[in-house]
């Protein structure tokens, strides 16, 4: 809740190129990037891997990619630790009609900075990610050139996408949570933005945002690990033609209550994200701000009422409920045209809340991962909520995940499903400690024109390999919404996935879109 500096191949500027889904080849399925942040290269301990699953009109055939350090073309060589793949970001960087993958690199040693981190992207083209003559570009903080790159800062640990100045080009926020600022203030945060152009992305423009910059916030503090979360993929709150940024701030301390969590909430305009006029919202329309809660842990982003305006959905995946620590809850606020977010009709959503299955329980973190769209095509947004701590059928930590589809009211526990691998038809089974749920994405992945649902399941045994990882998709259907039927079991030892399953992979740690 996480992967050739060389010529640039130009294209004629497109003013009217429009952003797409994650379709990095263009023919009509969305694709899915798997992080393996903790594939081991050889000798090389947690250099990690993004796999590039390739959808279809049969959902993913086995056609994939396998993307490292070691990619003929990419530059570099892979490092122990380097964690490729932790975050990635989908986005048309260069307005050509195909998606593209930013895949953050935080714990790369940069100028000899363990830690520093550094952001690797791919371009989409009719052939996929990297195919030939496609060029890798990289960036660091100091090659970006606003603030150099120090040890611990993790530049990449978060990425989120969006025009956020309106040119019909995507852009591309970098979180670096562990960014220092000042000796009162580590582990404070910050935030890049880089510019997409005809090029792709460039530095040329970037901007450099903390919580200092901000007209509303109290401003940097030492652990407020500002950007540690986005709300990804173009967030439009207020419906004008800028796509907004939402910075989730886990840990802000709110009232004194330490870890309560806040969310930042920069409105786009021609000149990119504007601090000037923000939002900075806790829990505070919703429920209580507490210690420990980590609101803005996760952030997504969906009209989850119909109205033609984007929500807000916020995770605190460390809420305590009746005695329940760390059971998790959800925050919904709604986005009005002209106004952007407002609490007014807020949600409060929780396993304890009305209609929803289950119950809120310690340690099931309800909330830690969230992901949008429409998987019944009713034309709403609907809400997958990440809830890796469930117990299941008294096997702890196997993992869950609630559905609740939109409504003119919001996302509605009225229909909500509650999906784990002992969900009948659902493939493989529940075991200890796998923690389904751990990691959503959302996409069109057979091209039938109904949202689908992909679930990691990073701590997956595949047979005795401990560990190993895998992920579960879930196909939508048109007027039911997500149903068993066809559903799928990938992992790194299926047919034609490249590479083989190995101890403490965690394939799926995270998946983008």
């Amino acid at each position: 809740m996480v992967a050739l500096v060389a010529f640039v191949a130009l294209s004629s500027p497109r003013a009217e190129a429009t952003p797409v889904a994650s379709d990095f080849n263009g023919d009509g399925s969305a694709d899915l990037g798997i992080a393996v942040p903790l594939e081991d290269l050889g000798r090389v301990t947690n250099a990690g891997a993004v796999q590039v699953l390739y959808g279809s009109a049969a959902g993913f055939d086995g056609t994939n990619q396998f993307l490292t350090k070691n990619t003929p073309g990419v530059p570099g060589v892979p490092h122990a630790g380097d964690q490729l793949g932790l975050a990635g970001g989908i986005g048309d960087f260069n307005g050509d009609g195909f998606a593209d993958l930013a895949i953050g690199v935080p714990g790369e040693t940069v100028g000899g900075a363990p830690n520093a981190g550094e952001v690797v992207v791919f371009y989409g083209s009719a052939g996929g990610l990297f195919a030939p003559k496609q060029v890798v570009t990289v960036f660091t903080e100091s090659s970006i050139g606003l603030d150099p790159s120090k040890a611990g800062d993790r530049f990449g640990a978060a990425l989120g996408t969006g025009d956020y100045n309106g040119d019909k080009y995507d852009d591309l926020a970098v979180g670096t949570p562990g960014k220092d600022l000042g000796k009162g203030a580590p582990n404070a945060g910050a935030v890049t933005v880089l510019r997409g152009s005809y090029r792709g992305l460039i530095s040329k423009g970037a901007r450099r945002l903390t919580e200092n910059d901000l007209a509303h916030s109290d401003g940097a503090e030492g652990g407020d690990r500002f950007g540690a979360a986005f709300a990804p993929y173009e967030s439009n709150f207020n419906n004008d033609s800028f796509d907004d940024l939402a910075v989730g701030i886990p840990g802000e301390d709110v009232g004194g209550a330490s870890d309560a969590g806040a969310v930042a909430v920069l409105y786009g305009s021609a000149a990119g994200p504007d601090p000037t006029s923000n939002q900075f919202w806790d829990q505070r329309p919703t429920d209580k701000p507490e210690p420990g809660d980590r609101f803005g842990a996760s952030v997504a982003a969906g009209d989850f009422n119909g109205d033609g305006v984007d929500d807000m959905a916020v995770g605190a995946p460390g809420e305590s409920l009746d005695g329940a620590s760390a059971a998790g809850a959800v925050s919904v606020l709604r986005g009005k045209g002209g106004l952007g977010l407002t609490g007014s009709g807020a949600q409060f959503i929780s396993q304890n809340s009305p209609g929803v299955a289950n119950v809120a329980e310690p340690g099931d973190q309800f909330g830690l991962d969230l992901a949008t769209g429409d998987l019944n095509g009713d034309g709403i947004d609907d809400l997958a909520i990440g809830t890796p701590g469930e117990g299941i059928a008294q096997v702890p930590k196997a993992g869950a995940v609630n559905v609740l589809y939109g409504s003119p009211e919001g996302p509605s526990g009225s229909g909500d499903q509650l999906w784990s691998q002992n969900s009948p038809g659902i493939r493989d089974v529940v075991e200890a400690g796998d923690r389904f749920g751990y990691s959503l994405a959302i996409g069109d992945f057979n091209g039938d024109g109904v949202d689908d649902l992909s679930v990691s399941v990073p701590l997956e045994d595949i047979g005795a390999i401990k560990d190993a990882g895998a992920d579960n998709v879930i196909f939508g259907t048109a007027k039911i919404g997500l149903a068993a039927n066809g559903n799928q079991f990938l992992n790194q030892n299926s047919p034609g996935i490249l590479d083989k399953a190995e101890p403490s992979d965690c394939w799926a740690c995270d998946e983008y879109p």
